[in-house]
């Protein structure tokens, strides 16, 4: 009976071993499918971190240009002042050094840009369109060629002296390489 038994064991020893080889391969297949998938679980996490710092950066940039509005940060540009133009240079004709102009200008604030309208009495003269940033208000018009009038650029650059005085320059760019700067300040 002892020889059954240990013919027995014997019998289950060398067929628990021929699965032994399959078995091992089995799992040395699922292992490198295992660091497969593992290696793509870290490429898939690179990506997604390299697209949430774009979205992140992407965020901050928003956020800083709608923090660029003059009703959040400088109330005091609004409303109406007295402006008072001084030529300090000329290249064109019928301008001269030291001619003054007075006008009224209305600042508003409509859709992220600062709308100036220049008045004289009752008459609008011009309207400019420009932003507000770091201190400095920067306005352009762009006067269009008509057969009467050449082709005008006018440029404003003003800054924030106190709550009521604006001071800056005004450039009127003609074509034919005329040019007349002034002195430009705004009182409220």
């Amino acid at each position: 009976m002892k020889w059954i038994f240990g013919l027995l064991f014997l019998l289950s020893v060398l067929f628990s071993g021929c699965g032994l080889r399959e078995r091992e391969t089995s799992v040395q297949k699922k292992e490198t499918e295992l660091a497969q998938k593992e290696q793509e679980l870290n490429a898939k996490e690179k990506e997604l971190r390299l697209k949430e710092e774009e979205l992140i950066k992407r965020a901050q940039w928003l956020d800083s240009t709608a923090q660029d509005t003059t009703v959040m940060f400088n109330p005091q540009l609004l409303g109406q002042w007295n402006a008072r133009m001084t030529c300090t240079e000329t290249t064109c004709s019928g301008s001269a050094v030291g001619d003054t102009k007075t006008e009224t200008w209305e600042l508003t604030f409509q859709n992220d840009h600062i709308i100036a309208r220049a008045m004289t009495g009752e008459n609008m003269v011009r309207v400019y369109t420009g932003t507000y940033k770091n201190n400095l208000l920067e306005l352009t018009e762009n006067v269009e060629l008509s057969p009467s009038t050449p082709a005008t650029k006018i440029l404003v650059r003003l800054t924030l002296v106190n709550e009521n005085t604006l001071d800056g320059l005004r450039e009127i760019i003609r074509t034919g390489d005329c040019k007349i700067t002034y002195a430009l300040q705004l009182t409220k």
